[in-house]
């Protein structure tokens, strides 16, 4: 189902990260270079610099077409638009006190030529069903994550250990949500519930059961709409889970 509500919410956090200055190399015009695609899936040993280089972009181009600031970190699995301006990431709710912490600590940019970040996540599935919508774009609309068809009331589980920062319904069109920090500053989203069964602060084990599949807000059918975030970047879900 797609996701059309607007983000009114303040960003969970912001990945902050203490950088040093370095040097960046030129964009040279000797290398040969492809029509860029409207759209580019980052993959292990991307970096922004290289990205740029096979299509011939200058990497400034690239960051502000997605709205990427320095220290220019990109994700494996993270989405950037190649042509044209790249819509802004949605804010999913929470306080604002993490993000003006770690902003506080970056005042220094690492170069754009480091490689993409992959942080070690041992996710599990949070749901057992099909993939039935993945992530990416559809028509002028980002998805942000996947969607797994499933069974109404089945358990939906805690992809990874951690602790709730949001449990609730108040932004429309997810319904009943529950968002859950964990290490390395990863965030998963939990939608469309229909029984939410923790409580923001409350701490939870990789396998804990969160909530009961449902289909609240704006959903067609029962189904988990899942997201996987990097700070606030949304990334694949599918480039973290186990292939199964």
């Amino acid at each position: 189902m797609a996701l059309v509500a607007r983000f009114a919410l303040v960003l969970i956090c912001l990945l902050g990260v203490a950088c040093h200055r370095t040097e960046v190399p030129r964009q040279t015009h000797h290398a040969r270079h492809v029509k860029p695609p409207r759209a580019y899936i980052v993959k292990p040993g991307d970096t922004l610099y290289s990205i740029g280089r096979r299509f011939g972009i200058d990497y400034h181009v690239l960051a502000r077409r997605n709205h990427i600031r320095p220290p220019y970190r990109i994700y494996v699995g993270q989405r950037l638009s190649l042509r044209g301006t790249a819509t802004p990431a949605r804010r999913l709710p929470g306080v604002t006190a993490v993000h003006r912490a770690h902003a506080k600590r970056s005042h220094r940019a690492r170069p754009s030529h480091q490689p993409a970040h992959k942080p070690r996540l041992h996710l599990i599935w949070p749901v057992r069903g099909k993939v039935t919508s993945p992530f990416g774009r559809r028509g002028s609309r980002m998805h942000d994550g996947i969607d797994i068809a499933a069974a109404e009331g089945s358990a939906v589980v805690a992809a990874a250990s951690g602790k709730v920062v949001y449990a609730g319904q108040r932004l429309r069109g997810y319904g009943r949500m529950v968002i859950i920090r964990h290490a390395h500053n990863v965030f998963t989203a939990y939608a469309h519930n229909q029984r939410l069964l923790v409580y923001k602060g409350q701490k939870v084990k990789q396998g804990a059961i969160i909530a009961r599949v449902g289909h609240s807000g704006r959903a067609t059918g029962p189904h988990l709409h899942f997201e996987v975030r990097l700070g606030t970047t949304a990334v694949d879900p599918l480039a973290y889970l186990p292939r199964r």
